[in-house]
C-alpha cells in the first residue's frame, strides 16, 4: 500500500499566513515592519513555490510574528 506524501511545510504555511493576517494589514506590512525577511521569500513560502529554508530565515519569521520556532520529529 502506497503511503500518502505530505508537505511538511503545509502546517507552517497555514500558521504563518494566519498570524500575518491577524497581526498585520498585509504581507508587505509584516515584511517592512517586523521580520527583516524579503517579501519575495515570504511569498514563496506561502505559495509553496519554495520548499527549503534556512533555519535563520525561519527564525526571523517567527521573531517577526512574536513566536517561538520549534522543530520536532514525530
Amino acid at each position: 500500500m502506497a503511503t500518502k506524501k505530505t508537505d511538511p511545510l503545509e502546517e507552517l504555511r497555514k500558521q504563518v499566513r494566519e498570524l500575518i493576517y491577524q497581526n498585520y494589514k498585509s504581507i508587505d506590512d509584516f515584511c517592512l515592519n517586523s521580520s527583516g525577511v524579503p517579501k519575495s521569500t515570504i511569498s514563496r513560502l506561502l505559495s509553496g513555490e519554495r520548499t527549503e529554508f534556512r533555519f535563520d530565515t525561519l527564525q526571523k519569521i517567527a521573531n517577526g510574528l512574536d513566536k517561538k520556532l520549534t522543530i520536532r520529529l514525530d
